[in-house]
Protein backbone atom coordinates (compact mmCIF):
# COMPACT_ATOMS: atom_id res chain seq x y z
CA UNK A 1 0.00 0.00 0.00
CA UNK A 2 0.89 3.98 -0.36
CA UNK A 3 2.17 5.44 2.21
CA UNK A 4 -0.85 7.27 2.90
CA UNK A 5 -3.72 5.01 3.06
CA UNK A 6 -7.09 6.46 2.44
CA UNK A 7 -10.47 6.14 3.78
CA UNK A 8 -13.29 6.39 1.14
CA UNK A 9 -16.31 7.08 3.59
CA UNK A 10 -14.85 9.52 6.48
CA UNK A 11 -16.53 11.60 8.92
CA UNK A 12 -16.79 15.35 8.96
CA UNK A 13 -14.43 15.80 11.67
CA UNK A 14 -11.39 13.67 10.47
CA UNK A 15 -8.63 15.23 9.57
CA UNK A 16 -7.55 16.19 6.11
CA UNK A 17 -10.96 15.94 4.61
CA UNK A 18 -11.95 15.86 1.11
CA UNK A 19 -14.97 15.84 -0.77
CA UNK A 20 -14.47 12.46 -3.75
CA UNK A 21 -18.20 12.83 -4.46
CA UNK A 22 -21.81 14.16 -4.04
CA UNK A 23 -25.11 11.87 -2.93
CA UNK A 24 -27.74 11.74 -5.29
CA UNK A 25 -31.45 9.60 -5.40
CA UNK A 26 -32.05 7.17 -7.89
CA UNK A 27 -35.86 6.29 -9.11
CA UNK A 28 -36.37 3.21 -6.58
CA UNK A 29 -35.29 5.82 -3.71
CA UNK A 30 -31.64 4.52 -3.24
CA UNK A 31 -28.65 7.02 -3.00
CA UNK A 32 -25.88 6.37 -5.26
CA UNK A 33 -22.74 8.51 -4.99
CA UNK A 34 -21.49 10.37 -8.03
CA UNK A 35 -17.57 10.50 -7.99
CA UNK A 36 -16.27 13.68 -8.82
CA UNK A 37 -12.98 13.42 -11.20
CA UNK A 38 -10.22 15.02 -8.68
CA UNK A 39 -10.61 15.31 -4.81
CA UNK A 40 -12.10 18.68 -3.36
CA UNK A 41 -11.01 20.19 -0.17
CA UNK A 42 -14.37 20.13 2.15
CA UNK A 43 -13.65 24.10 3.03
CA UNK A 44 -14.70 24.97 -0.55
CA UNK A 45 -17.83 23.47 -0.56
CA UNK A 46 -19.23 23.18 2.81
CA UNK A 47 -20.46 26.56 3.14
CA UNK A 48 -23.09 25.52 0.35
CA UNK A 49 -24.96 23.16 2.70
CA UNK A 50 -27.42 24.40 4.96
CA UNK A 51 -26.67 24.11 8.49
CA UNK A 52 -29.59 21.48 9.40
CA UNK A 53 -28.43 18.95 6.84
CA UNK A 54 -25.26 16.79 7.78
CA UNK A 55 -22.93 17.37 5.15
CA UNK A 56 -21.95 13.56 4.71
CA UNK A 57 -25.65 13.12 3.43
CA UNK A 58 -25.24 15.38 0.44
CA UNK A 59 -21.03 14.96 0.40
CA UNK A 60 -18.61 11.97 0.39
CA UNK A 61 -15.74 12.20 2.14
CA UNK A 62 -12.44 10.61 2.14
CA UNK A 63 -9.75 11.20 4.45
CA UNK A 64 -6.43 9.62 5.72
CA UNK A 65 -7.31 6.60 7.68
CA UNK A 66 -8.00 6.88 11.40
CA UNK A 67 -6.77 2.68 11.69
CA UNK A 68 -6.84 1.86 15.15
CA UNK A 69 -8.64 5.04 16.10
CA UNK A 70 -11.77 4.24 14.43
CA UNK A 71 -14.02 1.15 15.17
CA UNK A 72 -14.44 -0.23 12.06
CA UNK A 73 -10.54 -1.12 12.29
CA UNK A 74 -9.20 -4.62 13.03
CA UNK A 75 -6.42 -6.91 12.66
CA UNK A 76 -4.77 -4.02 10.56
CA UNK A 77 -8.47 -4.12 8.58
CA UNK A 78 -11.20 -2.10 7.80
CA UNK A 79 -14.44 -4.81 8.97
CA UNK A 80 -16.52 -2.11 7.15
CA UNK A 81 -14.80 -2.67 3.76
CA UNK A 82 -15.08 -6.41 4.29
CA UNK A 83 -18.92 -6.38 5.43
CA UNK A 84 -20.07 -4.20 2.11
CA UNK A 85 -18.25 -6.85 -0.37
CA UNK A 86 -19.55 -9.52 1.86
CA UNK A 87 -23.40 -8.12 2.73
CA UNK A 88 -24.43 -5.64 -0.05
CA UNK A 89 -24.91 -6.49 -3.41
CA UNK A 90 -23.13 -4.78 -6.69
CA UNK A 91 -24.21 -1.34 -8.34
CA UNK A 92 -22.21 -1.13 -10.97
CA UNK A 93 -20.99 -3.73 -13.25
CA UNK A 94 -16.93 -2.07 -14.21
CA UNK A 95 -14.75 0.19 -12.56
CA UNK A 96 -15.62 3.53 -12.69
CA UNK A 97 -12.76 6.28 -12.68
CA UNK A 98 -11.74 7.09 -9.07
CA UNK A 99 -9.21 9.60 -7.99
CA UNK A 100 -8.11 8.18 -4.64
CA UNK A 101 -8.02 4.33 -5.80
CA UNK A 102 -4.34 4.52 -5.96
CA UNK A 103 -4.31 5.09 -1.99
CA UNK A 104 -7.85 3.66 -1.11
CA UNK A 105 -8.41 1.37 1.88
CA UNK A 106 -10.97 -0.66 0.36
CA UNK A 107 -9.60 -0.74 -2.78
CA UNK A 108 -5.99 -2.36 -1.43
CA UNK A 109 -7.97 -4.75 1.30
CA UNK A 110 -10.93 -6.08 -1.33
CA UNK A 111 -10.27 -4.75 -4.60
CA UNK A 112 -12.53 -4.65 -7.58
CA UNK A 113 -15.44 -6.15 -5.04
CA UNK A 114 -15.27 -2.97 -2.93
CA UNK A 115 -15.72 -0.35 -6.08
CA UNK A 116 -18.34 -2.41 -7.35
CA UNK A 117 -20.81 -1.39 -4.50
CA UNK A 118 -18.46 1.73 -3.29
CA UNK A 119 -21.47 3.87 -5.46
CA UNK A 120 -24.28 2.63 -2.87
CA UNK A 121 -22.61 3.83 0.60
CA UNK A 122 -23.88 7.13 1.79
CA UNK A 123 -22.17 7.96 5.22
CA UNK A 124 -25.23 9.26 6.73
CA UNK A 125 -28.14 8.17 4.32
CA UNK A 126 -31.65 10.26 4.30
CA UNK A 127 -33.37 6.81 4.42
CA UNK A 128 -31.72 3.57 5.31
CA UNK A 129 -32.41 -0.21 4.99
CA UNK A 130 -32.03 -2.44 7.68
CA UNK A 131 -29.62 -3.88 5.79
CA UNK A 132 -27.10 -0.96 5.34
CA UNK A 133 -27.71 -0.48 9.21
CA UNK A 134 -26.42 -3.53 9.62
CA UNK A 135 -23.35 -3.72 7.10
CA UNK A 136 -22.43 0.18 8.97
CA UNK A 137 -22.57 -1.24 12.47
CA UNK A 138 -18.87 -1.74 13.55
CA UNK A 139 -18.33 -5.68 14.97
CA UNK A 140 -17.67 -5.47 19.40
CA UNK A 141 -14.67 -5.55 20.82
CA UNK A 142 -13.39 -8.12 23.09
CA UNK A 143 -14.20 -4.82 26.15
CA UNK A 144 -17.65 -4.41 24.68
CA UNK A 145 -18.80 -8.01 25.09
CA UNK A 146 -17.73 -7.82 28.26
CA UNK A 147 -19.74 -5.10 29.32
CA UNK A 148 -22.52 -5.63 27.04
CA UNK A 149 -25.86 -4.86 28.13
CA UNK A 150 -27.62 -6.44 24.93
CA UNK A 151 -26.72 -3.47 22.72
CA UNK A 152 -23.46 -2.39 20.73
CA UNK A 153 -21.34 -0.12 21.94
CA UNK A 154 -19.88 1.99 19.87
CA UNK A 155 -17.12 4.07 19.75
Amino acid sequence: MTAQVICPSAQVDQGGNMVIGVVAGTQDGSARVSLLPAPVPVQTVAHLIPEAIPATEVLRLAAPCAERKCAHFRDDRCTLASRIVARLPTVIDRLSKCAIRPSCRWWHQEGPAACFRCPAIVTEPFRVSDLMREVATPLPTVTDQKHSTGVFNHV
